[in-house]
């Protein structure tokens, strides 16, 4: 049961009925607890941490307020998963703001080392729910958070930004970079305490909310420099794309200028550290004809399915950052 958003990567088990209709066996099914983070507001923080935190505590409340008893199947998996998704949009307003092309090296560097220090914070966040209130989600045991082989990669090697641009917009805003000493202790603190929340990450398309926001539509790059929309009986509202100036308009390129290589190469660089998943505008299968994306599009997808094989990530839990 699902709309088709982020959460349909959740794992869901079915009811059973008995011929009255009443249940003969209570399934588990997905309730939708989704919120987006402005990467711009965010990176302006004055404690990126506690921004973090906060906004996986404020989704927890959701789902722990959450009872739908009129489905009984999704009230039980909600009780069982706790699941959250904590979102991101504006990634190509804050990229153009800070003069870095969307799908450049340095804008592909941003966004992995960006996702990768939301995944720490909000890991740590979950493991001290679960430390507060002694209950870990259901399955933990059996989960690669629980033997520690989650974290493998973050131990195997220093994460740190590949370019000397994204290396200073950290700085400049004050955001230290979990380094692994940091992931060390907080796999130790994970297997001994659990963590609360089975899901915490996911990018859904956040289509109407950034508009008002003043943000770029998720992690995906824009239509239009001045968008369109109708609006009920306002009628036609325009949007302007955020921090556009006469000075910055080269690196406002829409999707379809930018084509499907670069907006592929910008997902899986945000889907490193968590579960690889994430909603996309329906831009890309209107180039599904072109030769240029028959040749290069597809190359990309089947080298992110073959590094997706040799590099699978956890069965349960955030992803793959």
């Amino acid at each position: 049961m699902s709309n088709l958003c982020s959460e349909i990567l959740q794992v869901s088990t079915p009811s059973a009925y008995n011929e009255d209709l009443s249940y003969a066996h209570i399934g588990e099914d997905i309730s939708c607890n989704l919120g987006s983070l402005n990467i711009a507001h965010t990176m302006d923080s004055p404690d990126f941490g506690r921004t973090i935190a906060t906004a996986v505590r404020a989704l927890t409340a959701v789902s722990d307020m959450s009872d739908i008893q009129s489905v009984p199947s999704v009230a039980a998996g909600n009780a069982a998963s706790h699941a959250i998704g904590l979102g991101q949009m504006n990634l190509h307003g804050y990229l153009a703001r800070e003069g870095i092309a969307y799908g450049s090296p340095e804008g592909l560097d941003f966004t992995n080392i960006y996702f990768y220090t939301v995944t720490w914070h909000a890991l740590h966040t979950s493991m001290q729910l679960a430390r507060e209130r002694g209950q870990r989600f259901a399955g933990f045991e059996q989960s690669r958070y629980a033997s520690g082989a989650y974290f493998d990669k973050y131990l195997q090697e220093e994460w740190q930004p590949k370019t000397e641009r994204v290396r200073t917009l950290f700085a400049r805003a004050g955001i230290s970079l979990p380094d692994r000493e940091s992931w060390r202790q907080l796999r130790d603190d994970v297997m001994r305490y659990g963590i609360y929340n089975r899901y915490l990450q996911a990018v859904p398309p956040t289509g109407s909310i950034s508009y008002i926001n003043h943000a770029t539509s998720s992690i995906h790059p824009i239509v239009s420099k001045i968008e369109i929309r109708k609006e009920g009986k306002t009628g036609r509202v325009y949007y302007p794309a955020p921090f556009m100036n006469n000075d910055n308009l080269a690196l406002y390129q829409d999707a379809y200028e930018i084509g499907p290589e670069k907006i592929i190469d910008t997902y899986a660089e945000a889907t490193r550290p968590r579960r690889p998943g994430a909603v996309a505008d329906p831009v890309l299968p209107r180039y599904r004809h072109h030769p240029r994306y028959q040749q290069g599009a597809n190359l990309r997808l089947e080298e992110r399915h073959q590094d997706a094989l040799l590099h699978p990530s956890a069965p349960a839990g955030a992803g793959r950052h």
